[in-house]
């Protein structure tokens, strides 16, 4: 086996367990241990650092940055949604810790903005030539 192909069996396998182990944090937390649900954080953590493989968007969201703890709306997180000007922000907050995590979520574009980068001009071509 080559070297790509034994690293994309590394990040295979490291994602299928931290995906268990965010199901049975949730799990856990929802029966009432959480200490149990930081541990499994914990590991999430810990396998995703030794095989350097990003966590996925929709499990970094959820795994607390300052207590590792698995956060469950409705169980020890709070969800809000706030809106800043044209953005809409999520609010979660760790009840156990009381970390806050925002992130930009929708960005409405105003009426006659153009979708490029801004304050970048095209120039154009006259069609006549001099």
């Amino acid at each position: 086996m080559n070297r790509r192909r034994v690293r994309e069996l590394i990040e295979d396998i490291a994602l299928e367990r931290m995906e268990i182990l965010f199901k049975l944090g949730i799990e856990a937390v929802k029966h009432g241990d959480y200490e149990l649900a930081r541990r499994y954080g914990e590991l999430i953590r810990r396998i995703s650092m030794r095989t350097r493989v990003k966590l996925p968007r929709e499990m970094k969201r959820w795994v607390c940055k300052y207590c590792h703890i698995i956060m469950v709306p409705g169980f020890n997180a709070r969800v809000r949604t706030r809106r800043d000007g044209r953005a809409l922000r999520v609010v979660t907050k760790c009840l156990s810790c009381g970390w806050i995590h925002r992130y930009q979520f929708v960005v409405k574009k105003g009426h006659g903005e153009a979708q490029g980068s801004p304050g970048k001009v095209e120039k154009r071509e006259s069609s006549e030539q001099s």
